[in-house]
């Protein structure tokens, strides 16, 4: 039996996306085309194809308005929040609370001490790799690790296309005789994309929660 040729990921955070925006677009053009009955080989496979393709182009797009701009420029990335050093408005920290959760203050010590005999004094990206090769070199940490990244990509992703969803049936239901149930469509996957969005930055932190304790307390030797 051949190897199924899609990795978790790519069916996650890649095959997911492309066919809920698909979907999206389809019932707004009332083509109706992935409402089928009956797929040959070859429309299965343009389909899937078309899917992973358009799931790329999400995958882009979302990492670069949630990780480089919402996360980037206005929440800051978890490896300065974990020790206590974001930059964000204080009023942005009291609307996330716990994406802004600092490590214990043992748990930063250790790792800070760690990244002392790395030859990084301070937390940051520069921190963030050290620990990161750490974690991956270990395997119960790996496993972890993806699926914390599985989680967080499927995710921000989802968010992304439900907030396209939303904008294309709200444009569907404007249109003359657009269908009326779009617009409940449209507030549904506007809730959705909210909800898949704390749920991107839940396990976005939580990704770098597991790399800097297994840092932090992993002791050498013990990679297993």
């Amino acid at each position: 039996m051949e190897k199924f040729p899609f990795t978790s990921y790519d069916f996650w955070a890649y095959l997911s996306a492309g066919f809920m925006l698909l979907f999206a677009i389809d019932q707004a053009g009332s083509t109706h085309l992935l409402m089928r009955d009956n797929w040959t080989l070859a429309q299965s496979i343009v389909a899937v194809s078309v899917a992973y393709v358009i799931g790329q182009l999400v995958a882009s797009a979302s990492s670069f308005i949630f990780e480089k701009l919402l996360v980037g420029k206005v929440l800051d990335y978890p490896t300065n929040i974990l020790f206590e050093q974001s930059v964000a408005r204080l009023w942005v920290q009291r609307l996330l609370p716990s994406y802004f959760k600092a490590l214990p203050e043992s748990t930063q010590k250790a790792a800070l001490e760690r990244g002392k005999k790395a030859g990084v004094g301070k937390p940051g990206e520069a921190l963030f790799w050290p620990a990161y090769t750490l974690g991956k070199a270990t395997p119960s940490v790996a496993t972890r690790l993806d699926n914390f990244l599985n989680l967080y990509g499927f995710c921000r992703n989802a968010a992304f296309v439900a907030f396209a969803d939303s904008a294309v049936l709200y444009w569907s239901y404007l249109q003359p005789k657009g269908p009326a149930d779009h617009l409940l469509w449209s507030r549904l996957a506007l809730v959705i994309g909210i909800g898949m969005l704390l749920r991107y930055l839940k396990f976005y932190r939580h990704f770098a929660v597991e790399v800097f304790t297994n840092f932090a307390w992993t002791t050498e030797g013990n990679n297993s």
